[in-house]
């Protein structure tokens, strides 16, 4: 799968789009039918070897299970950002479009986070109160720095270009 189908990266003249975590849905999905044929399963193997009590405790552990897959789908994973070129604003869409920033207030940076990293942007002099991920968490293996340097190359330096500001280069 191509850099720009995982990120449904789209650029037209007055726009460029994208979607961070797009690439999750596939596995998603798995996930939430995993879960869903695990209901069955629990319920028929379990049903006569496990008191009341304890399958309660298994149907709820499940019910979170399948509440917080279901909030990823519905609320995580449709979230677009909108670079807007001629009115030169930046747009959060998830169902209704709000306004982030304008373009001469953002900056961009790297969040170090638990033996990865990620690319967010934020408004200057507030990007460590409030920022918003535009990338997936990149690792330090080989195909994780490969990812990362398509990301760099077909998502991150259009974006960057459109906005005015220059890519921050490494020093090693």
């Amino acid at each position: 799968m191509d850099i720009r189908d995982r990120y449904k990266f789209e650029e037209n003249g007055s726009e460029i789009s994208f979607m961070p975590n797009y690439s999750f849905l596939r596995t998603l999905v798995w996930w939430l039918a995993l879960g869903v044929l695990a209901l069955p399963a629990i319920i028929y193997y379990f049903r006569d070897k496990m008191s009341g009590d304890q399958f309660k405790i298994a149907i709820g552990l499940w019910t979170v299970y399948m509440i917080y897959f279901l909030f990823d789908l519905f609320f995580m994973i449709p979230v677009k950002f909108v670079f807007d070129k001629s009115e030169k604003c930046i747009y959060r869409k998830l169902y209704f479009s709000r306004k982030l920033m304008h373009f001469d207030e953002m900056t961009y940076f790297v969040n170090d986070e638990r033996g990865g990293h990620y690319y967010s942007i934020g408004k200057k002099r507030y990007q460590f109160v409030k920022n918003y991920r535009i990338s997936n968490y990149f690792s330090g293996s080989k195909a994780s720095e490969r990812k990362e340097d398509e990301y760099i190359k077909e998502i991150l330096c259009p974006v960057l270009i459109a906005v005015g500001i220059p890519l921050k280069q490494d020093e090693n």
